[in-house]
């Protein structure tokens, strides 16, 4: 998998679904490798998904693709065909779309981190930060 950031704690920052993918490998007992360039490891801590966040465009999660026709129904994908489900969501009044650009995706599912210093467990991030920071000081 790709990184947007990996945080001190060993947290991956990744594209929305990111952290399924990887809670399903680690379900099945897949090692999890994510590759990232180390300028992008940060101090930042960070928990959850929520908190420091982008937010992509509500209407692109209500103008869905249909790729699998409903019983009884054909469905052409070449035709561009789109789901109705969500069609007017907003006059809906207790109804607001979220969504979310990166996953925070837990370092207990992260086997290894694929950097150009090597393969690194999550939990050694706070020692490459410190190398950089030390190597910054001397400079």
């Amino acid at each position: 998998l790709g990184a947007a950031a990996v945080l001190s704690n060993g947290t991956v920052l990744s594209r929305a679904g990111s952290a399924a993918v990887a809670m399903s490998a680690a379900a099945s007992s897949k090692p999890v490798l994510v590759c990232c360039e180390a300028f992008k490891f940060h101090e930042r801590v960070q928990l959850d998904s929520i908190t420091h966040n982008e937010l992509g465009d509500p209407d692109g999660l209500a103008h869905l693709p249909v790729y699998a026709a409903a019983p009884g129904t054909t469905t052409d994908p070449e035709k561009g065909a789109q789901s109705q489900y969500l069609a007017q969501w907003k006059d809906i009044p207790c109804l607001a779309l979220l969504n979310l650009k990166y996953d925070a995706m837990p370092s207990e599912y992260v086997s290894m981190v694929v950097t150009e210093f090597g393969m690194i467990p999550p939990s050694s991030v706070p020692v490459i930060l410190r190398e950089f920071s030390e190597s910054a000081q001397m400079e």
